[in-house]
């Protein structure tokens, strides 16, 4: 192809045709100008592509953690409607006057049950790596930095500091009245049990304050998590529009 058009400018200038060159020249280099435009919006196309691709595969990785974030967390509900279980009937026994160490021990436990908040950062810091414009929509990146950036370290902070510090505290105050001992079962069988005992628990201070703090905590728990909760489903469902949106363009 070089050496026709190579062998047609040489044939025009030998010739002395000036005006047929002039126009010829100017024609190859509107062929050359046109195939260097078609390669740039070829490998410009060819990037877009790359970028949705990883923009599909970093969403769909994103919400496969959401959804694991958010099993964890309506699992933590669960053991915080067990210890409002375990906290309600303590108060209704209470309002009976009823203390016997089997009534104590059947809801006691509940109080335990415990929670700790986390959530899966790995696939927001591994698309912060390699930039969040590889996410296109300013809208879904301003949503993805607000709940990883913000949100999940301030909810884990609060937890923190209105949960497990008083958990902790109402544990100490709980746990002097359980006794371990050995039991040994009717087939010879020893095994180390833990049996409450207190009396006149709803006169004793310590006990009292214990279920105090634990009825405090839950609550505070379950405000916390059901706003995370909110605020993850919120991203999940725009995630969830933004991909379908992508997929049928």
């Amino acid at each position: 192809m070089l050496r026709f058009f190579s062998k047609m400018r040489y044939k025009l200038a030998t010739e002395n045709r000036v005006v047929k060159y002039m126009r010829y020249a100017v024609g190859e280099i509107l062929l050359v100008v046109i195939g260097i435009v078609i390669a740039l919006q070829i490998n410009n196309w060819n990037e877009q592509r790359k970028i949705h691709i990883y923009e599909h595969k970093i969403i769909s990785d994103l919400l496969v953690s959401l959804d694991n974030d958010l099993g964890i967390y309506y699992m933590l509900l669960g053991r915080i409607d067990s210890m409002e279980f375990g906290v309600s009937n303590l108060y209704r026994l209470m309002g009976k006057n009823e203390s016997s160490a089997d009534s104590l021990q059947k809801y006691l436990p509940y109080l335990s049950m415990g929670i700790r908040f986390g959530y899966d950062p790995g696939t927001y810091e591994s698309l912060k790596s390699v930039g969040l414009d590889k996410i296109t929509d300013d809208a879904i990146r301003a949503e993805l930095a607000r709940l990883y950036d913000f949100l999940y370290p301030r909810i884990n902070s609060m937890i923190d500091f209105e949960y497990k510090q008083p958990a902790n505290k109402a544990k100490e105050l709980l746990d002097k009245f359980w006794i371990s001992g050995v039991e040994v079962k009717p087939n010879g069988e020893a095994s180390i049990v833990r049996r409450v005992e207190i009396k006149d628990p709803f006169h004793n201070q310590d006990f009292l304050n214990g279920i105090k703090l634990y009825s405090n905590t839950y609550k505070n728990a379950r405000n916390r998590i059901e706003f995370i909760i909110n605020e993850s489903e919120k991203v999940k469902e725009s995630l969830e529009k933004y991909i379908k949106k992508q997929m049928k363009r």
